[in-house]
């Protein structure tokens, strides 16, 4: 009899610290809600100290369908000043997860999963790249035009990446974990952002994209719903699988124009009934933006549209519904 073939599977890992735990499991919990979770497993991926004991706490039809992984992250706390340890675990999720993962999804912890759709994440085809990212609005500010995109094409130039190179957001990533150790992407990444902090903004994402030049599959607005798109009207033509409140406040801290009072009230609603009640309430509102900072909203919204649909996307086109005649925000 031939041996049996191999179970490759999908992990979909949180790597919070303490402070981002509950965070974390609300975001799982959102995962584990979707029809079609069962496509993967999902971990929270972290040191022993940042398992907050309230996790047992949780029913056990939701406790038992997380994954808490403990692993050696200590050096990662101290390896580069000004920049928080856990946002480089997901660096190193290919060395602390069982063999049988063959493909990672990362999410952040401030993402909303609130529709079906994670489940294409496990089949999608990066074509050799070592990872899948969604487009930030970094990059598609310039179709805006203004200061800020001045800005951020100026620090995307710092990275050594030419204007029309695309530039990833790393809050939701899929990858291909064969591909990303061969190309010790971990590794190199942590001495890339060692090596040149001051150009790093954005810490591991500054660095990943500096390092992969563009060689990322790209992924739809579906998997990373961020930023402007929540003042722009495009909820219903996008309609996303993956909402990332990229923004302060987060809407466990209160409401905010990127979002809304919707959001805040579905993460009031869970925290009230769950071990962390009252989580996040009363920290300091630290806005970002009050709203889009585009001076010709109705024209930032057409160029983006028009480049959206021009992507071939990993997770496939864009099939968007009729453009409502108002652009009111969420």
């Amino acid at each position: 009899m031939a041996p049996a073939a191999p179970r490759h599977r999908t992990a979909l890992c949180l790597t919070p610290d303490r402070a981002w735990f509950p965070a974390a499991v609300f975001a799982a919990a959102q995962v584990l809600a979707q029809p079609d979770a069962g496509a993967l497993d999902v971990f929270i991926v972290g040191t022993p100290r940042d398992m907050a004991p309230e996790f047992f706490a949780l029913p056990d039809d939701l406790r038992g369908r997380i994954h808490l992984l403990a692993a050696d992250f200590d050096r990662l706390d101290t390896a580069v000043p000004g920049v928080a340890g856990l946002v480089l675990r997901r660096l190193f999720l290919d060395a602390v997860l069982p063999p049988d993962y063959t493909r990672i999804v990362t999410m952040d912890a401030d993402m909303l999963v609130i529709a079906p759709g994670l489940a294409r994440l496990a089949e999608i085809d990066s074509k050799g790249a070592p990872l899948a990212a969604a487009t930030d609005m970094i990059f598609l500010k310039q179709f805006g035009g203004g200061a800020l995109a001045e800005r951020f094409s100026a620090y995307r130039a710092g990275l050594g990446l030419a204007p029309q190179t695309p530039y990833f957001n790393a809050g939701l990533m899929v990858i291909d974990r064969a591909a990303f150790a061969h190309e010790k992407l971990g590794e190199r990444t942590l001495e890339f952002l060692r090596a040149n902090r001051g150009l790093c903004r954005f810490a591991e994402q500054s660095a990943l994209n500096a390092l992969l030049q563009g060689r990322a599959a790209p992924l739809s607005p579906r998997y990373n719903f961020m930023g402007d798109f929540f003042l722009l009207g495009l909820m219903q033509e996008i309609a996303p699988t993956v909402l990332h409140f990229v923004n302060r406040p987060k809407p466990w801290e209160g409401v905010s124009g990127f979002g809304g009072a919707e959001f805040a009230r579905i993460y009031r609603d869970w925290f009230d009934a769950s071990p962390w009640p009252g989580f996040g309430r009363g920290a300091a509102e630290i806005s970002d933006a009050a709203g889009s900072d585009i001076a010709d909203v109705a024209a930032f919204r057409r160029r983006l549209m028009d480049y959206l649909r021009s992507q071939d996307f990993a997770d496939g086109p864009l099939k968007f519904l009729p453009v409502p005649t108002s652009h009111k925000r969420l």
